[in-house]
């Protein structure tokens, strides 16, 4: 086996959908992930009925998960014991997502605490990897689907959790694959810690994500509105929801320059 298999191997992928975009509400109605086995993933999934309030509409559009289609499951919590499972066989490798953040906290709020695992965000990495790429447009796993022409059925619809795990499974390869190709990994030492390191390292953004500055290079950003952030956002602030460490990161390298 190789050391990129390894390292695969030692991968549990996994995704949810829930029922809003604010983790702190949120109810998982379904749960999915996708494991190794030979030379690709398996994936599985499973629907869940939430407890607090009905599925939205606009997260019905979204995921093609109904209301009727949950009637009839079990919730999350009361089900949660094969996930919890799992999860635990992996304790010695990675848990892997896109957008880990969301994940980790909507299953702590669920009784089931990861915040102790190795957590791979394929999100982060694909910033990282594709910062300085301007064909490379979004970062979000419909987009790099596509952008990066991952081997996926074209069938298989995004915003399930079994798929999405899948996909990001797929998506995780390609970019280890790009690690490779870039010189940014030791083939010759154990893949995991290294990839862990990069994903887990700051991203120094060449340019401004968002805002009245936004595409300008971070460099060529007035100094005044560098110390209007710090007085006026949340963009230095590691308590607070939309705190960004990579723009803090980037935004620090810049002021020690000057």
């Amino acid at each position: 086996m190789t050391l990129k298999e390894d390292f695969l191997q030692s991968c549990l992928v996994l995704d949810t959908e829930t029922n809003s975009d604010d983790y702190k509400i949120a109810e998982i109605i379904e749960s999915g992930f996708a494991i190794r086995e030979g030379d690709d993933w398996t994936l599985f999934q499973e629907l869940h009925k939430p407890v607090d309030r009905p599925i939205p509409p606009k997260v019905e559009s979204i995921c093609y998960i109904t209301n009727k289609m949950v009637e009839d499951k079990p919730s999350f919590v009361d089900s949660k014991e094969v996930f919890v499972e799992v999860i635990n066989g992996y304790a010695g490798g990675y848990l892997v997502a896109h957008n880990h953040f969301y994940d980790m906290r909507v299953l702590q709020n669920h009784g089931i605490d990861t915040t102790h695992y190795k957590w791979i965000c394929t999100w982060r990495m694909a910033k990282k990897i594709f910062n300085s790429i301007r064909a490379i447009e979004e970062t979000n796993l419909p987009y790099l689907r596509f952008a990066l022409e991952l081997d996926i059925p074209i069938e298989m619809r995004c915003h399930r959790a079994g798929n999405d795990s899948y996909m990001t499974a797929k998506l995780l390869e390609a970019l280890v694959g790009y690690m490779e190709d870039m010189n940014l990994i030791d083939k010759e030492k154990p893949y995991g810690p290294q990839v862990l390191e990069y994903a887990t390292s700051p991203i120094f953004y060449e340019r401004m994500p968002f805002g009245k500055h936004k595409n300008e290079l971070m460099i060529d950003v007035p100094v005044s509105y560098w110390n209007w952030a710090q007085k006026n956002t949340d963009w230095f602030n590691a308590e607070a929801d939309n705190y960004d460490p990579d723009l803090a990161a980037s935004i620090n390298a810049v002021l020690n320059i000057y």
